[in-house]
């Protein structure tokens, strides 16, 4: 038997629905996406922090009126909090108490499992994880097609420094003087003849996949292979690691262009299940803010 709608009406506001099971209260889920909106924004303007009513009314498709009934009940509640001269809202001081009592204990290989499964599948290429771990960056997690041209990805295996789109997320995800430090501070290595060993066009790479939040390399690091590679963020806003799709030369001209954006979405949905701030990816130039590591 079909289950119908079924919702009921307030003073002319509908308060409860049901669809496909689920029942959803709309000024809960207003509150909630107004919240996320404020957690997206966070340190977009350091000079002028928060965000403006009109802005928040504009992007969340509410009325002033409404939101200023829901900004009103959370100030009470302390979950936002609004400057007194400007009026910019941002998250209050009570949303640390409640993150204080939530246990982080998802397993960062569980989290990405799913959706390297799923890159796996619809690529057909090899889909790994990269963690960091002290000063070294190893293989934590993989899935691997059935084929036999393939690239095989051992666990625990390390990566050297500066090897391929990897390391050139892990160094965006510092900040550009650190990520110029380290890499003037070390001879890059010729793991190829396409290898980038010259300092200013590597850290050119670098500040291009931190502006676009991800890294492609094409033979940089093993012959034959390609790989495009996107940050993991935690909960506390570090990039402790990646999520890579890497091809065999055979297949991957046509292929990196295409799963640039599988990939950034498998990294961003690994990173919210481990509580990554916003929606899981970097936000601005200085998005990655910082990695755990020392390259």
């Amino acid at each position: 038997m079909r289950k119908s709608l079924g919702f009921r009406i307030v003073n002319s506001v509908l308060v409860a629905e049901q669809r496909n099971g689920r029942v959803s209260v709309p000024a809960v889920d207003r509150a909630a996406r107004l919240l996320g909106a404020l957690s997206a924004h966070a340190g977009d303007a350091p000079h002028q922090p928060g965000v403006s009513a009109s802005e928040l009314s504009r992007e969340l498709g509410i009325s002033k009126s409404t939101l200023s009934g829901l900004l009103t009940t959370l100030e009470q509640h302390g979950l936002v909090r609004r400057d007194p001269l400007t009026r910019r809202v941002r998250l209050g001081l009570a949303l640390l108490e409640l993150a204080a009592a939530v246990e982080i204990d998802v397993d960062v290989r569980e989290a990405a499992r799913p959706h390297l499964a799923r890159l796996c599948r619809d690529s057909g290429e090899t889909a790994i994880l990269h963690l960091v771990s002290g000063d070294d960056v190893r293989i934590a997690e993989r899935a691997e097609p059935a084929s036999q041209l393939k690239v095989v990805a051992p666990l625990g295996t390390p990566l050297p420094r500066f090897a391929g789109s990897v390391a050139k997320v892990l160094l965006a995800a510092d900040e550009p003087a650190e990520a110029e430090a380290i890499v003037h501070g070390h001879k890059l290595p010729s793991f190829t003849a396409r290898s980038i060993v010259e300092p200013g066009a590597y850290l050119e790479q670098v500040a291009q996949t931190r502006r676009r939040g991800y890294a492609r390399e094409n033979e940089e690091y093993l012959v034959g292979v390609s790989a495009v590679s996107a940050p993991v963020i935690n909960h506390e806003g570090r990039t402790i690691g990646t999520i890579s799709v890497a091809c065999v030369k055979t297949r991957a001209r046509e292929r990196l262009q295409e799963l640039t954006e599988p990939v950034m979405d498998a990294a961003a949905e690994t990173s919210r299940r481990l509580g990554a701030p916003g929606e899981g990816r970097w936000r601005s130039p200085r998005r990655a803010n910082n990695s755990s590591r020392s390259t």
